[in-house]
């Protein structure tokens, strides 16, 4: 199965290289500080056919020379190169030199920098970088080009590997921001009551955990939809990562003022990987392959699991831009089942079982929690007319769903008293039997109203059921990642398919009738197959 390629956005970061002393740094400042360039220069140059045009100045730092600089100026230069290519792209560089012994420019004071403890008491030079729609590996292959264009139009030689080799192991990256651009109403689906708020939802009965959603719809739908993802957050999505992350749709404040054939006039969807949602701390740049992964597979992931197709073929999902191709990569990524449905189905399953018996005590205890967001016991038993110990007793049988702490009754998860307070607001509240109320809402047909084998395979598979007009299943989906292979490392889909037929029948049902129904599951490569239950047990 094909998977759309994502693009880069923002990379930076810090290279060390002391393998020339201070060279590239004084060999710079050699041509630059002086005529005819006294400090600034401009300059076109081609890399590989492509066209850049370049910008050098100084900027001052907070270091103060060494005597044997020779230079009359309290502070050191460090030096800004700033690279300009078509379509908004962008490398910037800034070169610092680095030497034993530095000191504040003001204060005389040694300067402590990480360069000492992570290179040594050693000359070098230090490079920040900052690139704009440009792979990583590309931003470091441009550096030694301008550098050399720089000397070409001063017409003065230079050293040829300056920056032509592999910088320190202590360099590092501190923001890493990839996207793909899709369709607008592909967009809505992934905002609107989608895989942003699902997993946000999930996280928040999860302890350990810490994350943040902010929605920006005031201009336009997906102005700027975030979910921010501390590590310990990430690792109960995705297995085996361990970077903080930032997920966001965005979309421009004011899109209607591009032509619809414009690509910005439709939202990116972006993974940022920053120091800030690290604990402040950068990662080496050798790990960058790894954030790579890390953050497409946040990407792709995120899309199957609202079914956005992930092939950038024909489906009409995908909107190339000047960085973003929109083609299929060459390599898959890992998909991982989709952790949100399987909470629903199993919160779902613990409503029904609480709640389809209950008192009316509990009834009306749990009614005034849900539309009221929480009480104290006091406040309850004078509103329902009850002496405190009855409501004790209702908050007990209703242990699973409620919790009281000094006090103060609310519910133990955020989705209980969403469903809850959705039922108690709805026309369907009107129906006599409150169990009936729930069945009718979590629609349930009678075949699996009591709790049944079947409904606990439901829950354990993330599983759904349409039911047509005669009560009859219809439709099974499952969303879970689904194997036709028997090895592998994902469930076999004959096997989940049979066990389904055989919880069905013994949960009293004729087994005929589920045969009869589609289903639906997701696939390994991304998409979905579909299927009668019968014909995919019997394979």
């Amino acid at each position: 199965m094909l998977q759309v390629a994502t693009a880069p956005h923002e990379i930076e970061g810090r290279w060390k290289w002391p393998d020339w002393d201070r060279g590239p740094y004084d060999a710079l400042s050699s041509v630059m500080l002086g005529p005819p360039f006294e400090g600034y220069l401009e300059v076109s140059t081609e890399v590989d056919g492509e066209p850049w045009r370049l910008q050098v100045s100084y900027s001052k730092s907070g270091f103060a020379p060494r005597l044997s600089d020779g230079i009359n100026a309290e502070r050191l230069y460090e030096w800004d190169i700033v690279g300009r290519g078509r379509n908004e792209k962008k490398a910037s560089y800034n070169i610092s030199p680095r030497f034993p012994n530095m000191r504040h420019w003001e204060t005389g004071e040694p300067v402590q920098l990480p360069w000492e403890n992570q290179v040594g008491e050693t000359e070098g030079v230090d490079v920040e970088y900052h690139t704009s729609n440009i792979e990583a590996d590309r931003g470091l292959e441009l550096l030694p080009e301008f550098f050399a264009a720089i000397f070409d139009e001063a017409e003065e030689r230079v050293h040829p590997e300056y920056f032509r080799t592999d910088p320190h192991p202590a360099s590092t990256m501190w923001a890493y921001e990839r996207y793909v651009r899709i369709r607008r109403e592909w967009a809505r689906k992934l905002s609107s009551a989608g895989v942003l708020q699902k997993v946000a939802l999930y996280l928040s009965d999860l302890e350990g955990v810490k994350a943040e959603l902010h929605i920006d719809n005031t201009e336009v739908m997906n102005h700027q939809n975030r979910l921010f993802l501390e590590p310990s957050s990430v690792t109960e999505l995705l297995p085996g990562h361990t970077y903080g992350r930032k997920f966001e749709i965005y979309q421009l404040k004011d899109p209607d003022a591009v032509s619809k054939d414009h690509p910005s006039y439709h939202p990116k969807v972006e993974v940022l990987v920053n120091k800030k949602m690290n604990g402040g701390q950068a990662w080496a740049w050798a790990d960058r392959h790894e954030v790579t992964e890390e953050i497409d597979e946040t990407l792709l992931n995120a899309l199957q699991w609202e079914d956005i197709p992930l092939a950038p073929d024909g489906n009409g999902v995908y909107v190339a831009d000047d960085h973003f191709d929109a083609v299929a990569r060459e390599e898959t990524v890992e998909l991982y089942e989709d952790p949100t449905p399987r909470l629903e189905a199993k919160t779902d399953h613990l409503l029904m079982t609480t709640l389809r018996d209950m008192g009316e005590t509990a009834r009306d205890v749990t009614e005034t929690v849900a539309t009221d967001g929480g009480a104290t016991v006091d406040d309850l038993a004078d509103q329902l007319g009850k002496h405190p110990a009855t409501i004790y007793r209702a908050i007990e049988d209703l242990g699973e769903i409620l919790e009281l702490d000094q006090g103060n009754v609310s519910f133990r998860a955020r989705k209980y008293r969403e469903e809850l307070r959705a039922l108690v607001e709805s026309a369907e509240y009107a129906i006599e039997s409150f169990a009936d109320r729930i069945q009718h809402v979590m629609g349930l047909a009678d075949h699996v109203a009591e709790l049944s084998l079947f409904q606990e395979w439901l829950a354990e598979n993330g599983a759904e059921v349409e039911f047509d007009e005669q009560g009859d299943p219809k439709r099974v989906r499952v969303d879970t990642i689904l194997s036709e292979l028997k090895a592998s490392s994902f469930e076999n889909v004959a096997t989940i398919a049979a066990e389904a037929l055989e919880k069905w029948s013994k949960s009293g049902n004729d087994p005929a009738i589920l045969r009869r129904a589609q289903m639906s599951w997701k696939t390994p490569g991304g998409g979905t197959e579909v299927g009668f239950v019968g014909a995919i047990a019997d394979r």
